[in-house]
């Protein structure tokens, strides 16, 4: 059985093809036991609580949070800082995954770098207030990411689809976060992250698929779907020459102390 441990269930339903019971009869016969649903804004969000709340038997999670491409004024910034005040009074708290996606994304620079800045700081202080993880997006920005993620010593969480070497892992791992790989890392030129991926100990070590982004081998070129993520479950067993049991066992016990909030700062 298969953990996704972050996915957009949202983005994947605008292919007109795609209904919302085909991917949860998908994720069955895939065998994916458990998916997070992620925000990247606060309507995505608050769509996020509700798909889960309806597909709570069907082991879906989800998230609260801003984007680093999507627009964060302190508007937004409230807005979500209320609705995660409304899900934890609420019965659904314990559906709440974790704060994000957020972080820094120089590559599309889709929103002024300072403007990301603050939401990031805003979202990792939502996320400590509450007790609760965040899911760090870093795109041509891990300097600066790390930099500010070393400001809050003891802040837990998760660095979504890795994209650095052997030695920024190291320093996400130091940072007491679980370093998450997607289906990029099945690409034969990722060669910097087949070097991540066989360095992460399996105890710090989530897979995702960033569904429906980044198709892994071999049905690239497709939009990609939660049940596609046995192929990156099999390409990092085989990287780490380690069986697929083992690899999948590993992945759902470090999601499991995520879930039950027992990620702690090294």
């Amino acid at each position: 059985m298969y953990i996704d441990s972050h996915a957009h269930f949202d983005l994947a339903l605008e292919d007109a093809s795609v209904s919302e019971p085909m991917l949860l009869d998908a994720l069955r016969a895939g065998s994916v036991e458990r998916a997070v649903q992620v925000g990247i804004d606060c309507e995505s969000s608050g769509w996020s609580r509700d798909f889960a709340k309806r597909n709570a038997a069907a082991g879906i999670l989800f998230t609260a949070g801003i984007h680093p491409s999507s627009a964060a004024d302190d508007r937004e910034l409230g807005k979500l800082a209320g609705l995660v005040e409304s899900v934890l009074s609420d019965d659904d708290a314990p559906l709440l995954f974790g704060i994000g996606e957020c972080g820094l994304d120089y590559y599309r620079k889709r929103t002024p770098n300072e403007m990301q800045v603050h939401s990031f700081r805003f979202q990792i202080e939502l996320a400590r207030k509450h007790g609760l993880p965040i899911i760090v997006h870093s795109r041509d920005a891990m300097e600066e990411t790390l930099a500010i993620l070393g400001e809050h010593p003891g802040t837990a969480g998760i660095m979504h689809c890795f994209s650095g070497d052997a030695a920024a892992a190291r320093r996400v791992l130091d940072l007491g976060f679980l370093v998450s790989f997607a289906g990029n890392v099945t690409y034969a030129s990722a060669r910097v992250l087949h070097e991540a991926a066989a360095y992460v100990p399996l105890d710090r070590l989530l897979v995702e698929t960033d569904a429906p982004f980044l198709t892994p081998v071999p049905l690239r070129g497709k939009k990609n779907r939660p049940e596609y993520i046995a192929h990156t479950y099999r390409f990092i067993a085989e990287l780490r020459h380690e069986t697929l049991a083992r690899v999948a066992d590993a992945v759902r016990e470090n999601f499991s102390r995520v879930v039950n909030h027992e990620v702690k700062a090294v």
